[in-house]
């Protein structure tokens, strides 16, 4: 009796693990990232404290997302990660915490951009609106205090139907010293004052989704300039399954004066 379960026990549990590995074989055809690319998306309030480390980006996992049989799960992951923590870390006083009092360092205003572009590979087109600069925020007021400001960015972004997966928060930086060093935006904590304001905030794009999606994304430059450079980055990734290799896709555009 006891080798019938046993006999019985082994074969559920050889089943099974047949159907795991049938259903890994069904999403096989998603794209990973190369080696060293993680595409991990820091997490915008441990911004505040140290350097941008960040979580495991939702992105990791977005092969598991399909969009149909002949499509493919896109992997937003950064081209840059290894520099990340240099490029991202930023002063405790960035405000965390801040005070409920303070103000921009500027008057608040508002700058069209009107910049468009389309990853060739992933067919995802976007399209850069405006800006706006000297965002009012309590939130960040010790970081307006000494020196910062709180930028907003508008972007609209119409997903690509050849693959699925994420369209990130995270694929925005900004550079506050004309390109060498990039930071993840800090959305996340100032959502509420953004959306008072009538700002809606960006939300990650799912490419299954389709459609139109718009909303503001927000970044605390340390030192306040004159115009910011951003770059959007896609990195590189491989097909599952087969020897497919995505490119990389880049490009910059900046943040004007008001």
């Amino acid at each position: 009796m006891k080798r019938m379960k046993r006999a019985t026990f082994t074969a559920a549990a050889l089943l099974s693990c047949t159907l795991a590995f049938s259903g890994c074989s069904l999403i096989s055809q998603a794209v990973q990232p190369e080696q060293g690319q993680s595409g991990e998306q820091p997490n915008a309030d441990a911004q505040d404290q140290g350097d941008q480390n960040g979580q495991e980006s939702s992105a990791d996992q977005n092969g598991q997302e399909q969009a149909g049989q002949d499509q493919t799960g896109g992997q937003d992951a950064s081209s840059d990660q290894s520099t990340s923590g240099s490029s991202s870390s930023t002063s405790s006083a960035d405000g965390s915490t801040g005070s409920d009092s303070g103000a921009s360092s500027g008057s608040q205003g508002q700058v069209s951009i009107g910049e468009s572009f389309e990853d060739p590979e992933m067919q995802d087109k976007i399209e850069v609106l405006s800006a706006v600069r000297n965002f009012e925020s309590s939130k960040r007021a010790s970081a307006i205090e000494l020196g910062g400001e709180v930028v907003l960015l508008e972007v609209k972004i119409t997903p690509g139907q050849k693959y699925s997966g994420l369209i990130q928060s995270g694929a925005f930086k900004i550079s506050e010293d004309g390109g060498a060093d990039y930071r993840y935006d800090q959305t996340d904590g100032l959502e509420a004052e953004m959306r008072a304001a009538g700002y809606e905030p960006f939300e990650d794009v799912r490419r299954r989704d389709g459609g139109t999606h718009q909303g503001w994304l927000a970044y605390v430059p340390n030192e306040k300039q004159d115009a910011y450079t951003i770059r959007y980055e896609r990195g590189p990734g491989k097909v599952l399954g087969t020897d497919e290799k995505v490119p990389e896709f880049t490009t910059t555009f900046d943040i004007p004066s008001v």
